[in-house]
């Protein structure tokens, strides 16, 4: 008996100590070779070299933080100093092991070079390569588009309590503006993040493209018979045949419609300079595709 019972101990001594020396087999093969594995050796998540976003990110959560200067040689221009960055990463990540700098790289790039925290609305959009709206067509454009929707004229109203749907464009330009960039600093999450990205992205300087998004397309050639009739039975579009008794063709195949919508120039001009006829342009030029 006694003799079955260290038999098994030895067998159970063995089987551990191959254990172990597998483990310690698995940890040599796994062993950090250049700065980059080893901080994924060590659970940490490294900014993508192929990402763009991400770089501009870690400017925006680092650049008061003491020491951004020296490493990325500017604090003042997000464009510059994330191409630095991304540059200096690159490097330090492929420090070998066996270089007499490599401690000194690991250090930097563990500082400098992570996926940072994102702490608020403006980093997350820059960390997706989202844009925030900046110039006046991109504010004018907002305006246009949500101005019929009523909790896009409330939040609005939390920066400025006169603003409404009837606001003057250049009136409601600054005050989206000023509603958008209070944003930035909030934190990324509930009601501000989605309303941020609802009606903070910049967006499509042109309705074509916006309305693809949307899902749908420009009526094709032999369409305009056919979405005339629709429409005039469909009863929907009251002064459809009042807008284009002047334009040239005839009602029955479309071709005074399309006259119309022609002049829309919806691939080129500016959202907010088609607003008095935005609903009609939209039933009138566009389908489902």
């Amino acid at each position: 008996m006694k003799t079955s019972l260290l038999k098994g101990l030895g067998a159970f001594a063995a089987t551990g100590t191959a254990a172990t020396g597998g483990f310690v087999a698995w940890k040599q093969a796994t062993k950090p070779t250049d700065v980059k594995s080893r901080l994924v050796w060590e659970g940490l998540t490294v900014a993508d070299v192929n990402g763009k976003g991400v770089w501009g990110a870690i400017y925006l959560a680092k650049k008061d933080v003491s020491g951004f200067l020296d490493f990325a040689t500017t604090k003042d221009n997000k464009e510059t100093a994330s191409t630095q960055l991304k540059k200096k990463c690159s490097e330090l990540f492929n420090v070998s092991a066996s270089d007499e700098k490599y401690e000194e790289s690991y250090e930097k790039a563990k500082k400098w070079c992570l996926n940072p925290e994102l702490t608020t609305i403006e980093i997350q959009f820059e960390f997706e390569d989202r844009e925030f709206a900046s110039v006046d067509d991109d504010f004018k454009n907002l305006f246009t588009l949500y101005k019929g929707t009523s909790s896009f004229v409330d939040v609005v109203k939390t920066s400025a309590s006169g603003f409404t749907a009837q606001t003057a464009l250049e009136t409601a330009k600054g005050n989206v503006q000023t509603w958008c960039n209070s944003m930035k600093s909030k934190s990324p999450k509930g009601d501000d993040l989605k309303n941020a990205i609802s009606w903070c992205t910049k967006p499509e300087s042109n309705f074509k493209s916006f309305m693809e998004k949307k899902g749908f397309r420009l009526l094709a050639d032999g369409e305009w018979g056919n979405h005339f009739s629709s429409l005039k039975s469909k009863g929907g579009d009251a002064g459809l045949e009042s807008d284009i008794q002047s334009e040239t063709g005839n009602d029955n195949d479309g071709s005074k419609l399309k006259s119309w919508c022609d002049k829309k120039k919806v691939d080129s001009a500016q959202i907010h300079t088609l607003s008095a006829d935005l609903e009609k342009i939209e039933r009138r030029r566009f389908v489902r595709k």
